[in-house]
């Protein structure tokens, strides 16, 4: 059954397009891993506490609002605001990051702790590292200038009454490192349970989803970066989950984001491929939490 579904997907002439970068300096992959705690000394810096306009515990509505810079094009966001931590580490680092979090909800909410965990991470793995690098040196350049620096932040893709979706750029530098350190992740929750979502989750059991997706990604990505711009075993691109755990999604597409190197050299950066809801018709789930992004298609 399936077979007849893909050949007529691999089929099809699909014009997709990858965003060119948003000149932002943060960008990451592979986050996610909360470390423990250390004994750096950290410094935060206060930041004012934001105002619910909601009772507790309500999931609010999706409207619609001017776009601005933390939010994709399209994404209604009136329910939501910026949080975000900024601080030092042991005189030797800084990070400023800030993620989105839903208005009315508590900060316990386990929305919106979801949707904290990304920026936690990062900056519990940098807390981490320059703690590491403590006895090695001060982190700071010969010249006076700053030390180690972490940035980063979260841009919603698509804000409903069924799902939240966002995904988180981050960039570390080290002092008297080469190359910078970008990554990417990325959250969806569904608002109905609280629960974090996987990609597999939004497609039908057993369809091939994932052959699917990589073929229309590797489309992207040849008319972002050329077939020369790819590695040429075609790695990171395979039919496997672990490529495609960072991505976001929109009321009309599916963007898949890469970590750096994971499908191009490092000049690549952290490239991202966009695929239609409609050329994925039949695979995702209609009763599924992304079912209600797929247009209907008149067969008669």
């Amino acid at each position: 059954m399936w077979t007849g579904v893909s050949a007529v997907l691999m089929g099809t002439l699909l014009l997709v397009g990858c965003a060119a970068a948003d000149g932002r300096e943060m960008v990451a992959n592979g986050v996610g891993h909360t470390l423990e705690p250390t004994e750096a000394p950290v410094v935060e810096e206060p930041e004012p506490k934001p105002t619910s306009s909601l009772p507790e515990g309500t999931i609010p509505e999706s409207g619609d609002g001017a776009d601005d810079g933390g939010f994709a094009p399209g994404a209604a966001h009136d329910s939501v605001y910026v949080d975000s931590m900024a601080g030092t580490v042991g005189g030797a680092g800084s990070y400023d990051l800030s993620h989105p979090q839903l208005d009315g909800l508590g900060l316990d909410h386990p929305v919106n702790v979801a949707l904290r965990r990304p920026t936690e991470a990062v900056r519990a793995e940098f807390v981490a590292a320059i703690s590491e690098r403590s006895g090695e040196g001060s982190g700071e350049d010969p010249d006076g200038s700053s030390g180690d620096s972490l940035r980063g932040s979260g841009t919603v893709f698509l804000l409903d009454d069924r799902l939240v979706s966002v995904v988180y750029e981050f960039r570390i530098e080290w002092a008297g490192a080469a190359d910078v350190d970008d990554r990417v992740d990325s959250v969806l929750v569904d608002l109905k349970t609280g629960a974090e979502l996987g990609l597999g989750d939004l497609f039908v059991a057993e369809s091939p989803w994932l052959e699917t997706i990589g073929f229309f990604a590797r489309q992207a990505l040849v008319v972002r970066l050329g077939e020369e711009g790819l590695w040429p075993d075609g790695r990171g691109l395979g039919p496997e989950a672990s490529n495609y755990v960072v991505f976001g999604l929109t009321p009309d597409d599916l963007v898949v984001r890469f970590g750096r190197y994971q499908v191009a050299p490092g000049a690549a950066g952290t490239p991202e491929a966009a695929m239609r809801w409609s050329s994925l018709a039949g695979l995702v789930d209609p009763e599924g939490p992304a079912g209600h992004l797929v247009p209907i298609v008149d067969l008669t």
